[in-house]
């Protein structure tokens, strides 16, 4: 009788009886009964030939790798409550009597985290031993150790571990994202409705001997990103088309009469003439500047001392005047300018490096390009920066006033502080 046929007959025999393959061979392995030890035995002994064949079958793949990671799991946990606290802390008997130290709980999740990276370190390289577009944690490593300078020699290792992708894909991969990176900053710059934030940063490259040619290992770069207005859309987008306004009141302008600036000065004495947040209108309560500075100075008290602290729940939050909402900014990381932003000179080389990649500019320009850039000579620009850098700029437009272009006199220019930096200027005048 062939093996087909005895087969069938078993599977005949285990039909009749209501059991399925899987059901009768957990049965046998689950069974204490002296007969079903010779079926139990040969099961066991011969588990690396069952799992060999069921490793083959493509169909059985889900099963194993869900079986696996939940195996896992379940390990990590209870690894994770077997090994409490660091040597010096297993060494007291009394981590494991009554409660767990703080430390000690702290120790079980490191390890459970630990035990769980490890887990995704080993299925990752597995599935992109057997499937190369599943590379995910590869090509995070690949990007980090990009970022990190490693040597190539630790990332051709690591790629052949299965740790990284390898050295070509990795240059492949910036390559991709630069470009898909600088598509983005120009389609979002080209609205003009869009901010700049640079500021500069120093690298130092570590040589062993300096030469002619690279004699220092010190560089000053700048990184600059663009930030989405929040608030204006196609609507009200009219509103930043006023750099001509701006620029006609403005005390640069040498063509600027005396007329505009009075009626600017009374301009500005309007908003002071109806203010009343610093005034006292309710001869029993304190006007509403005074009410938050005293609430300020409670928090203070309230927070950094500790026999205030029951006070806590009677604080309570200051009055709501005009509150910003909360909303998500939205930013794009422009190219790094081998640019010394630290020099008057550097500043306007930076604007036009950052205006080259959003493609933005005056058509009166020789390098500009009426079908690819747009021209903002209309528009306010809104830029973001430290005080040096505001400073810098201010020279910049005090030594270009008699210029010709918008561009040029950089009457578009409307500089912002930073939160930071805002709070350091108010700082220095109290």
């Amino acid at each position: 009788m062939s093996l087909a046929s005895k087969l069938s007959k078993v599977m005949q025999c285990l039909q009749d009886n209501g059991l399925s393959t899987s059901t009768f061979m957990s049965g046998i392995l689950e069974s204490s009964h002296v007969e079903h030890q010779d079926a139990k035995i040969s099961l066991t002994s011969n588990t690396s030939q069952l799992c060999t064949l069921l490793n083959a079958n493509k169909d059985s793949h889900p099963s194993i790798f869900s079986w696996a990671i939940a195996l896992m799991c379940t390990d990590g946990d209870s690894i994770g409550s077997m090994r409490l606290g660091d040597e010096s802390d297993d060494k007291s008997e009394e981590a494991f009597e009554g409660r767990p130290k703080k430390c000690q709980c702290c120790a079980a999740e490191r390890n459970e985290a630990l035990f769980v990276i490890k887990a995704v370190v080993a299925i990752s390289i597995c599935l992109q031993s057997s499937n190369k577009k599943c590379n995910y944690l590869q090509g995070w490593m690949g990007f980090f150790m990009k970022s990190t300078s490693v040597p190539e020699k630790v990332v051709e290792v690591l790629a052949h571990a299965g740790l990284s992708i390898s050295l070509s894909s990795i240059h492949n991969a910036v390559m991709s994202v630069s470009k898909e990176i600088s598509s983005k900053i120009r389609s979002e710059v080209c609205t003009l409705r869009a901010a700049f934030t640079y500021d500069n940063f120093d690298i130092a490259f570590k040589t062993s001997q300096p030469t002619l040619e690279n004699w220092s290992s010190f560089v000053s770069a700048t990184a600059a990103t663009v930030v989405l207005l929040f608030g204006i859309d196609e609507s009200n987008t009219i509103t930043l088309k006023c750099s001509a306004q701006l620029w006609a009141s403005d005390h640069r302008n040498t063509l600027l009469s005396v007329t505009p600036l009075m009626n600017e000065m009374r301009t500005m004495m309007d908003p002071y003439k109806k203010d009343t947040y610093s005034r006292q209108i309710n001869p029993t309560k304190p006007s509403p500047q005074t009410a938050a500075f005293a609430w300020h100075v409670q928090a203070i008290l309230i927070n950094q001392y500790q026999k205030f602290k029951h006070f806590l729940k009677d604080l309570g939050e200051p009055e709501t005047i005009k509150r910003i909402p909360v909303h998500m900014t939205h930013q794009i990381p422009c190219c790094v300018m081998d640019i010394k932003q630290s020099m008057t000179d550097g500043n306007i080389e930076v604007l036009e490096d950052l205006f080259r990649q959003g493609g933005i500019g005056d058509k009166r320009d020789s390098s500009f390009n009426a079908d690819h850039d747009v021209d903002m000579t209309e528009r306010i620009i809104f830029v973001h920066s430290d005080l040096l850098t505001k400073e810098r700029l201010d020279t910049v437009r005090n030594s270009r006033q008699i210029k010709y272009t918008p561009k040029n006199c950089f009457q578009y220019v409307i500089f912002l502080l930073g939160l930071f930096h805002y709070k350091m200027a108010c700082a220095d005048a109290l």
